[in-house]
């Protein structure tokens, strides 16, 4: 856990595999008082005709990526970058930083303007793009591999784009692996079971939480 200012409120990353649950996590957090920054909703607006970073996709993948409309269809995109390695790379090269600046520019704002505040960054590849010396504590949030696998493919078939299980772990298997990213947590979430023993976990993760802001409070004052 990386010094925290002593009159800022604390920016909180939370970051995981693909279908573990992170942005459930966020959103309990978010309902006992966290404000949450969404960084998938940051990307998919640099998706949109007009955006930024529009040019530059075009240029690395070809019009092809494009829909009806003149956004970026993010299931030709993905089809695209999942099986390969290299594409996969330059597409998080064009899009992180800008969503990184936002991001970090939001939550900065907040938690200088209220220092009783928590700011949730709800980061997928949080520490695949070198970001996490940006949040003062980081969250992981795990699933078992059969877990995992069974609710991309469900989520999948509730999106109406409903992957093989080969499309499905290959989109796992193209982030880092959990083992790796607990390495740099400040918290880990286990999320295998019922929503009840996750409100549970998340009910001690938000005093766990309450707890920095007051030690925080009490070595300023020592």
């Amino acid at each position: 856990m990386k010094p925290i200012h002593p009159n800022h409120g604390i920016i909180v990353g939370i970051t995981g595999g693909i279908a573990c649950g992170k942005s459930t996590v966020a959103q309990l957090l978010a309902e006992k008082g966290a404000i949450a920054i969404n960084s998938d909703v940051l990307g998919h607006q640099l998706l949109k005709r007009g955006s930024p970073v529009m040019d530059e996709l075009i240029d690395a993948f070809g019009s092809g990526i494009l829909d009806e409309f003149g956004d970026v269809s993010r299931q030709k995109l993905g089809a695209i970058v999942f099986s390969d390695k290299s594409a996969r790379e330059q597409l998080n090269a064009i899009m992180h930083p800008p969503i990184v600046q936002q991001s970090r520019s939001e939550a900065k704002r907040l938690v200088t303007n209220n220092p009783d505040c928590v700011v949730l960054i709800d980061a997928p590849l949080l520490i695949e793009a070198g970001s996490q010396d940006t949040v003062d504590i980081i969250i992981v949030v795990t699933a078992s591999a059969d877990m995992q696998l069974q609710r991309q493919l469900d989520r999948s078939i509730a999106q109406n784009r409903s992957l093989s299980r080969e499309e499905a772990q290959a989109r796992i298997d193209s982030q880092m692996p959990l083992s790796e990213k607990v390495t740099y947590a400040d918290f880990v979430i286990e999320n295998d079971n019922t929503i009840e023993e996750l409100h549970q976990k998340v009910n001690q993760l938000w005093a766990n939480l309450q707890n920095v802001k007051c030690n925080r409070k009490i070595s300023e004052h020592k």
